[in-house]
């Protein structure tokens, strides 16, 4: 099972189960490693960008939810995508920060990093960049799933200039303006915030939550090679889908051209 192409998990959207952390981070800010850190340590199931992907009936919920201006219709959406989960990591914060901490009040915030927004930076344009272009645009028009993702990212792109001041969303200004609204808006609330790096291991975390601290290592997992595959099997099965409109067009063209000589 490839993660942001496959997913398996089964999840009992009407638990009586509310979100009780976010890892609060961008993508590609260790976003994976801090979902298998609040799963190890009973935050389960926890949502990520890469358990969405896969459904484009979720995929559709978020992409409506992100555009929804109404407080109100947007809480509904947002609950409805939260439904049976603990946790919750990658780009849904992103866009639902506000709603999350005021849907969610009792909630932990951890702010997962990079070293600097230099290294977050390179890694995420390395592994996102592509499905933010027109080639990918061009490539999975013909997937529902492309085109939902795209529309997704942007609206990134969108929000990042309308809610945190930043025309390029390709850039330390980004990283940097995205940490000072996490802060501010837990501020206004009045909540504390983890700054944290898996590579602190499991100590800061636990003491930030109240849990025990676990005896297996703290997850590390690096998804720069498999958004690498991932990025491989969209523009293959892309490529796929336009060979087989054009050999249905150039089949129809054929019999139609039979037909006309047949008269």
């Amino acid at each position: 099972m490839v993660r942001f192409i496959n997913d398996n998990r089964e999840v009992d959207s009407s638990s009586s189960a509310r979100l009780e952390v976010i890892g609060a981070g961008l993508p590609r800010a260790a976003t994976s490693s801090m979902q298998a850190a609040f799963e190890t340590l009973g935050y389960t199931p926890c949502l990520h960008m890469a358990n969405i992907i896969p459904h484009t009936d979720q995929l559709q919920l978020l992409l409506d939810a992100a555009r929804e201006e109404d407080r109100e219709k947007r809480h509904k959406m947002v609950k409805t995508l939260m439904a049976g989960y603990q946790g919750l990591c990658d780009f849904p914060v992103f866009f639902f920060l506000s709603d999350l901490l005021d849907m969610y009040p009792d909630m932990k915030i951890v702010l997962n990093k990079r070293e600097n927004s230099q290294v977050w930076l390179n890694s995420a344009w390395e592994s996102l960049g592509f499905f933010f272009t027109w080639k990918f645009w061009l490539t999975g028009r013909l997937i529902r799933t492309d085109r939902l993702w795209h529309a997704l990212n942007m609206e990134c792109v969108k929000m990042m200039n309308t809610k945190y001041g930043v025309d390029n969303v390709w850039s330390e200004n980004a990283y940097d303006a995205y940490h000072n609204m996490v802060h501010e808006e837990a501020a206004k609330r009045g909540k504390e915030v983890l700054e944290f790096q898996p590579k602190e291991g499991w100590e800061p975390l636990c003491k930030f939550l109240g849990k025990p601290v676990p005896s297996e290592p703290f997850p590390r997992l690096n998804e720069k090679a498999a958004f690498a595959m991932v990025k491989r099997i969209f523009i293959l099965r892309g490529v796929a889908s336009w060979t087989v409109l054009g050999a249905g067009v150039w089949g129809l063209w054929k019999l139609g051209l039979m037909a006309r000589r047949s008269l």
